[in-house]
Parts: C-alpha cells; structure tokens; sequence
C-alpha cells in the first residue's frame, strides 16, 4: 500500500498541536439492518469478555495510525485491541495507544459500499497491521474471512467443512444458517447475543440473584457475608 503524501497544513489548535478530527462525517450506520449488525458484534463482544481488563472493543471510532497524518484514518464498524485497556476515547490515536493497530476488525457491507472500498479498507487494515478481518454482506448472505498470513498480509481463508470460521485470536466461530443470516459462537458454546437479549439474561439473572438473597435471609443468613 502507497500511502498518501502529506497535504499540509494541517488544522491545529490555539497551542499549535495537530487535529485529529473525531468525526469523519460518516454515518454510523447506512440503513437499519447496519446498525443491527454492528450492535450485534460490539455488544456480543463487550458480553463475552465482561469486565476483563486487557480487552479494547469500540464501534465506528476513529482509528489514527500515523502520528502527523489526520489524514489518514479508518474507521471500523466494530474493531477489537487485546492485550489492551478498556475505556472511553474520543478516538484511537495509536501511538498514544503503545503504537498498537486493531487486531481484529469487522465491516458489514451495506448498499452504500462498494467492492472497491472493500478493497481498499482490506489493503489498509493488511498494511497497517490488523490480524484479522472479517467482512458481512447481509443482504447478499456472503461471510468473508481474511487472516495474516505468515506474519505478512491479510489472505482470505476458505471456510471449514462445515462453512465455518475460527478466528484465531477470539476463539469464537462465525458462520451462516441457511437464509444466509450470521450467527457467532462464543468459546464457551453459546452462541452470541443481541443486545435486547443479553439486556433480558442479565435481568434474569438479577431475579434469581434477589431470590435467592431473600431466600437466605428468611434463614437468618446475611447475604452480602457470604
């Protein structure tokens, strides 16, 4: 990949510091279905690793690679850091962030795309050191999967035998059911959530929880020493 030569100058501010825009200007999502998707794989994600410390999930930021190049960004529907601090960013400025790139990120392709963003977007996250890249055209029902190969570029990977992919990193597996629509199983072997429905498993799980506190005291058993 060729990057871009500079085209300075660049906006800064009152103390003379390069800007790093937060908002490219782009949508969140190009239709409905887009935004479904997206929440679907950050919210499963952020479900799945909990309150680990050590894992970085984040949707539509803007990721910064290059000191100097506000230029030069992306923007992930979803992109995942491991081995990295959780928390609030208005933006992920990689050498503010120990010069670590995104190991995985997923695009959805929306009517709005085309093959050749695609293209690009594969070329960007192959140079700029992604481990992982994972592309879902819902409404086509095609899944594409794309990993490092041998430390050098991102090649795409025939699905298994059962149409299947295992990322490497994540441990989870992604495949299609018959109508085409993605499902994720996590390395637990449950298969991931919507929002709407982990929202209702942790309120179950509160209940039984407040039942069971109940339940204890009737017994003369404080809880909350247990």
């Amino acid at each position: 990949m060729i990057l871009p030569p500079p085209t300075p100058p660049f906006e800064t501010d009152k103390a003379g510091q390069i800007i790093y825009p937060v908002d490219n200007g782009e949508p969140l999502s190009n239709d409905t279905e887009h935004l479904k998707w997206i929440t679907f794989v950050k919210y499963g994600l952020d479900d799945w690793f909990g309150d680990r410390t050590d894992v970085f999930v984040a949707a539509d930021l803007l990721w910064y690679p290059i000191e100097g190049r506000p230029d030069i960004s992306q923007a992930p529907d979803v992109m995942v850091v491991l081995d990295h601090p959780p928390g609030e960013r208005p933006s992920y400025k990689q050498w503010e962030e120990n010069d670590r790139p995104p190991n995985i990120v997923f695009e959805f392709i929306s009517k709005s795309n085309t093959a050749d963003e695609m293209m690009d977007k594969l070329e960007f996250y192959s140079e700029m050191g992604c481990d992982e890249f994972y592309v879902y055209d819902y409404r086509r029902g095609k899944l594409s999967a794309f990993h490092r190969d041998d430390g050098r570029t991102l090649a795409q990977k025939l699905a298994g035998i059962q149409g299947e992919w295992q990322s490497p990193l994540l441990g989870i597996t992604l495949g299609l059911d018959a109508s085409g629509k993605l499902w994720i199983r996590r390395p637990d072997g449950r298969l991931m959530e919507t929002q709407r429905q982990i929202a209702r498993r942790a309120e179950a799980e509160a209940q039984r929880a407040a039942r069971l506190a109940a339940k204890l005291r009737e017994l003369g058993v404080d809880p909350d020493l247990i």
